[in-house]
């Protein structure tokens, strides 16, 4: 059989057997819940109008449209799923699926002090974090306000704020100046400027459609804003191949438009093959967690116990950074959702997790950019990988190329 016939003979078996084109997880659902609508999110090349007639013909409702991934969210009763999915127009029915937040030694360990010494500091290189908002904290705003746009996609409001914490402790990772502690407490890329756009709500989860609407808005407004960087410090197990996961497909558009997309590895280790999606895109810098066991040399590290890990078949993480207690900006009075979490004093909270990690790989990028703004992102990728540490009796797919040095990476620039 040629490839045509091939091509033509999968076509008519997914259009025979449209449960082939529906998500494993909303199967599931439509045997218990039969007649009530489900979030899902659909891949279609159907005009809008023609969509949206079939769908509430089925007693079904667009939400929005996602042209990131070229897809809608949508309800649909459970039990049209199949008559939804039999149509040639439709390609796949993905879950709408809940996603969560991935819960100074760090900087000096990754030599980013003595780089920050050297003059770098991130500044006019621009960060945006999808997360749970940003709290105005003084390491932000002073002496300058760096929080050059807010965009709430959850309540609409339009002041900066976080109902959570999570979101302002990653952005102090990466980009905290220290303010408030006199320099102590303060991110890789102190001078960087900071997009925040709140996808995920007060209890750190999100739904998928949101975060996609989340990147979508990062897309628009990518030259407005000069985002060279998205962190993100949020996941969910795969269920889907990469091919059909929406938050894959979705970091994978960021990415091939130019943006260096940061990724957590997930906290569901030590288990090979618990990389959370969207970090199992290959194109993404894909970072996992070290306990720097407080001290400044590497030889001591251990790979966080939860930190997640790739496989033979999946080389992941790319990278790691530390994770675990680190010290970052705190949103007021509210407490940050990580089971270590301790007050150190109001301004400061402290925190473990590949959230923690990830921010602190994108500081380093920003670093990187302030150096050369022509490096592209896979450039990025590669120098961050080549000039990172390997940590003695650790396997690839725990540690990646190994701990980030950003001294030597911008040796390398």
């Amino acid at each position: 059989m040629d490839i045509v016939s091939a091509l033509i003979l999968s076509s008519a078996i997914k259009n025979l057997y449209p449960k082939s084109k529906i998500d494993s997880r909303l199967l599931k659902k439509a045997t218990i819940y039969r007649s009530e609508c489900v979030s899902a999110i659909v891949y279609s090349n159907l005009p809008y109008e023609t969509l949206k007639k079939r769908i509430e013909t089925i007693g079904g409702t667009i939400k929005y449209e996602l042209p990131i991934i070229n897809g809608w969210a949508v309800n649909i009763p459970c039990n049209k799923l199949s008559s939804v999915a039999s149509n040639r127009g439709i390609k796949f029915i993905a879950e709408d699926s809940t996603v969560k937040m991935q819960l100074n030694i760090a900087t000096q360990e990754i030599k980013s002090k003595e780089v920050n010494e050297q003059g770098y500091t991130g500044k006019g290189v621009t960060i945006a974090f999808l997360d749970t908002g940003i709290y105005p904290h003084a390491d932000f705003t002073k002496p300058k306000n760096r929080i050059i746009a807010f965009h709430d996609i959850v309540n609409g409001k339009k002041n900066p704020y976080d109902d959570n914490g999570h979101g302002t402790h990653v952005a102090g990772d990466a980009a905290g100046s220290g303010y408030m502690s006199s320099g102590k407490y303060k991110g890789v890329a102190p001078e960087a400027n900071i997009v925040s756009v709140k996808v995920l709500d007060s209890r750190g989860s999100g739904s998928t459609s949101d975060i996609l609407t989340g990147m979508q808005w990062i897309l628009d407004n990518k030259d407005k804003y000069k985002i060279r960087i998205v962190s993100l410090s949020i996941g969910e197990t795969p269920s889907l191949p990469p091919f059909l996961d929406p938050l894959v497909k979705g970091v994978d558009k960021l990415w091939r438009k130019g943006i260096v997309v940061v990724v957590a590895a997930g906290n569901s280790g030590p288990a090979l093959n618990s990389i959370t999606s969207p970090g199992n895109s290959m194109n993404v810098i894909t970072v996992g967690a070290v306990d720097d066991k407080r001290t400044v040399d590497v030889s001591d590290d251990e790979i966080a116990n939860f930190s997640g890990r790739g496989s033979a078949f999946l080389l992941k993480p790319d990278i790691v950074a530390p994770g675990v207690k680190i010290v970052s900006t705190a949103s007021g009075n509210v407490p940050l959702s990580t089971d270590d979490n301790i007050l150190l004093n109001k301004p400061y909270r402290t925190a473990s997790g590949t959230s923690m990690a990830t921010p602190i790989v994108a500081g380093a990028a920003a670093l990187l950019i302030e150096k050369n703004p022509s490096l592209t992102n896979n450039q990025i990728k590669n120098i961050l990988k080549s000039t990172s540490t390997n940590i003695d009796h650790y396997r690839y797919y725990s540690q990646g190329y190994g701990m980030i040095n950003v001294e030597m990476a911008l040796k390398k620039v």
